[in-house]
């Protein structure tokens, strides 16, 4: 086994797939001295020659395995998103998005996307979600807009926000989003669709969205997870809800193995089946350097036995 697959950022641990282990994993944390820059990281992404980027508050982190690089954002600012899509190192900022590309001496060099949008960025936006759809499209959330990129023709649609956009999701090939106290919408060709204005979508922050057959499955960040079956918000009846409901969850990702990972304000991680049953919890007591998880992250590479996941911590 390698080292190289296991080194992501600041925790990472590793489950069998041929069974769900009752044990816990081991663990390899990073800390702000092993990377050198600072204690909070909002997103890692991947490329395909499985180099890890990391959203961190100075700056793009990046690491190959063995060495930490650091790239300060264009405007010398947070960075709170990256997705790796097509080779393409997409990040979000405050005042700023845009793209790293590598040139042939492995130097990573930007490009800024939001300086080419006609209409002005709103005061002290930040963008939090970057979601690429099919071939043409790419995604930017703030808390105030969704702007949409059509890469061949070089354009951009806005999407307003009549309240605070809390999160962007990518589900069943399409894109949704929570305005709160309004509901949950879809991105429909470059307008928004009310798809849902249950109460319970309407308050409660949805964390992620997962596709559940030809539904959807909501999770929730303080009233667990719900299904949403031709219009109605149906209390998805598992054991994880019951456990969850007195927990704050701020990120989640469902694996390859189709489980659920958790990751919450100050109660560590959690590990569910497609069921709903819990399989692991690991916190502060157990191996993590934090118990707040801002961000949940599974390596794209397939491995014989085990497969990898990150987490990114609040500051500590």
């Amino acid at each position: 086994m390698k080292l190289f697959h296991i080194a992501l950022i600041l925790s990472i641990y590793f489950t069998c797939r041929t069974t769900f282990a009752q044990e816990l994993p081991p663990l390899l944390n990073y800390t702000t001295t092993d990377y050198n820059a600072e204690n909070q990281n909002w997103a890692i992404s991947q490329t395909q020659d499985q180099l890890i980027y990391v959203a961190n508050n100075k700056g793009l982190l990046e690491f190959n395995g063995a060495r930490w690089n650091l790239y300060q954002s264009p405007n010398q600012t947070i960075i709170r998103s990256v997705n790796v899509l097509n080779g393409l190192i997409y990040i979000g900022a405050y005042m700023e998005f845009g793209y790293w590309e590598k040139d042939g001496f492995g130097n990573l060099n930007y490009t800024s996307l939001s300086k080419d949008i006609k209409q002005e960025l709103i005061e002290d936006e930040q963008f939090w979600n970057i979601i690429k759809i099919d071939e043409k499209k790419l995604f930017f959330q703030s808390l105030n807009r969704i702007y949409i990129y059509d890469e061949p023709a070089q354009t951009f649609k806005i999407i307003d926000s009549e309240t605070t956009i809390t999160k962007m999701y990518k589900a069943n090939n399409s894109v949704y989003f929570q305005e709160m106290n309004l509901g949950l919408f879809q991105i429909v060709g470059d307008k928004k669709v009310l798809v849902s204005g249950d109460e319970i979508l309407k308050n409660d922050v949805i964390t992620n969205i997962f596709s559940f057959g030809d539904e959807l499955l909501i999770l929730t960040q303080n009233n667990g997870f719900y299904e949403l079956k031709n219009g109605s918000t149906i209390e998805w009846k598992n054991p994880i809800n019951s456990s969850i409901k007195n927990k704050s969850i701020y990120s989640g990702i469902q694996l390859k193995d189709k489980s659920f990972l958790l990751g919450t304000i100050s109660d560590g991680i959690l590990q569910a089946n497609d069921k709903g049953e819990i399989l692991m919890l690991i916190d502060q007591k157990n191996g993590l350097l934090n118990n707040t998880v801002l961000s949940v992250f599974e390596d794209q590479k397939n491995h014989t036995q085990s497969k990898f996941v990150g987490v990114c911590y609040t500051g500590f």
